[in-house]
């Protein structure tokens, strides 16, 4: 059972994607409709989505049923497999490339690593990425106000600490690309977000629904009333990576 089995309904509807220039960047980097991708930590599916609907063969992995669940009905063409990013259900060499999306975090970094290297073919191509609301964001600067508001800390970000375990890792070659990307959104659509985020729940346990109250209040405040637009500033941070024969 994985901790993200009762937020799976609320993750699927309130989770937004990636920036084409992201897609674009790991084509530059290899990527080919030819290739069969492993998603790693796939959960329901958003980072495979435009791969699934440019006609890659894509199989995702994940430790919850319940999100796996809405990947197969959202994406029945793609395969969806339970599994955890330590111990890959997978023979050696299976894929030609692995990606994970705004996932690595929540993994045995280094094992989780070493399980990519074994089922992605020598010189396959492997993508870990992460976006965040820059610090500038009007957004998160609200999110974190209401935060301290309800005593809470702002919660960091999923690479807090770095990403020391993908340079250690004996890939062919390493890069990493920062990429800005500019999202408008619906309101309804950000606070659903905010719901699923499990790190923000824990932290403020019996203090959540004042929090996801009060931040409703202000963004409506701040953005108008009904479902108003909603702009937000990301940088994507995408590691890319061969992997070694």
């Amino acid at each position: 059972m994985s901790a993200y089995d009762s937020y799976a309904a609320e993750y699927a509807a309130g989770r937004t994607g990636y920036s084409n220039d992201l897609y674009n960047t790991l084509v530059g980097f290899g990527l080919s409709q030819r290739h069969r991708v492993l998603d790693v930590g796939c959960g329901s599916g958003l980072a495979s989505e435009p791969l699934i609907a440019n006609n890659f063969q894509v199989t995702g992995v994940d430790a919850s049923e319940p999100m796996l669940a809405q990947a197969r009905r959202e994406f029945p063409d793609a395969s969806w497999t339970v599994g955890r990013a330590e111990s890959l259900p997978f023979q050696d060499g299976s894929f030609d490339a692995a990606i994970s999306a705004q996932a690595f975090h929540h993994f045995d970094r280094t094992k989780a690593i070493a399980e990519i290297l074994r089922v992605v073919r020598p010189g396959g191509m492997v993508a870990i990425w992460w976006k965040h609301l820059t610090g500038d964001d009007p957004v998160k600067q609200l999110r974190d106000s209401v935060l301290r508001d309800v005593g809470a800390e702002p919660q960091p970000s999923g690479l807090s600490g770095g990403f020391k375990e993908f340079y250690a890792a004996p890939f062919a070659e390493h890069r990493l690309r920062v990429l800005p990307w500019r999202l408008v959104t619906r309101a309804s659509t950000y606070l659903q977000y905010e719901r699923s985020r499990k790190s923000v729940r824990d932290a403020l346990g019996s203090e959540s629904s004042r929090y996801f109250d009060t931040l409703d209040a202000r963004i409506h405040e701040m953005f108008g009333a009904g479902d108003p637009l909603v702009p937000l500033s990301y940088l994507q941070f995408v590691y890319l990576a061969k992997a070694g024969s």
